[in-house]
């Protein structure tokens, strides 16, 4: 296919495999898993088919461009400096909100079998539930998902590929007075027989105290996300397995999120 859109499936709940060679998705050859055997057959064929909504040469090209059109500039100042944020009164890092999030410090001890050993540390407090949620929609008879080519100031690239919507609670609670995620309202109360994948994960407890994000995999409805801006494409899951093979592309949240389908 070329990077035209292709025709959408007649709604969410469409199987039509497209007359693909796949085995069916009640195949006794397919494995028992928590998810039920059609979701685990759409994703078989995400996998592992070739047809896809946007070919391999359209991503390329529009990977190129939302690289080559990065605006976001950083530098690195003091934390006087930084609106809003300073340092409180026992040396955090914190915004005058109390929320988002704080730097503060540890003191470490942990026991092994034979010794103690200790250690100092700052780490970043927030204990907070965000949401990490990836929009799955069928096109051509092959399920794709939705990301976002997201800029940050500390990736490398400047750009990467994010999940649908990645935000914290101060963020989509806007305590930052800034606009709502896009499509945010989608993953707060979705109906249940389209939530694909919801469960609590989590972050990085060496790097963050008592941080955790809801991992979100929903399927959208008939008339939902239809018309995408052009900083969020659809791919399948064999197009984002290969994207993956590559350093810096995909971020660490989107592959959170994924691991869940593996």
């Amino acid at each position: 296919m070329d990077g035209k859109k292709a025709e959408e499936e007649s709604g969410p709940g469409a199987d039509d495999s497209g007359g693909s060679c796949f085995p069916k998705p009640d195949s006794p050859v397919l494995p028992r898993i928590a998810f039920d055997r059609k979701f685990f057959f759409d994703l078989f064929v995400s996998r592992t088919t070739q047809q896809a909504l946007h070919d391999d040469d359209f991503v390329e090209r529009w990977i190129g461009g939302r690289l080559s059109s990065a605006k976001l500039e950083s530098s690195v100042v003091p934390i006087s400096a930084v609106d809003r944020w300073s340092l409180g009164p026992t040396g955090n890092i914190q915004h005058e909100s109390g929320r988002f999030f704080s730097v503060t410090g540890l003191e470490v001890r942990h026991r092994t079998k034979n010794e103690e050993i200790s250690w100092d540390q700052p780490i970043i407090e927030q204990p907070e539930i965000g949401i990490l949620g990836i929009l799955a929609r069928k096109f051509v008879g092959v399920l794709h998902f939705c990301l976002q080519a997201k800029e940050e100031p500390g990736n490398i690239n400047s750009v990467q590929l994010a999940p649908t919507v990645q935000a914290t609670y101060s963020n989509y609670t806007q305590v930052h007075g800034g606009r709502l995620p896009l499509f945010i309202d989608l993953f707060l109360d979705p109906p249940h027989e389209r939530l694909l994948f919801s469960r609590l994960q989590a972050e990085d407890g060496g790097r963050f105290l008592y941080k955790s994000n809801k991992n979100m995999v929903i399927e959208a409805g008939a008339g939902e996300a239809t018309a995408l801006p052009e900083e969020f494409i659809w791919l399948t899951l064999r197009q984002i397995s290969g994207l993956m093979r590559r350093d810096n592309t995909i971020n660490s949240c989107t592959r959170s999120v994924l691991s869940c389908l593996i």
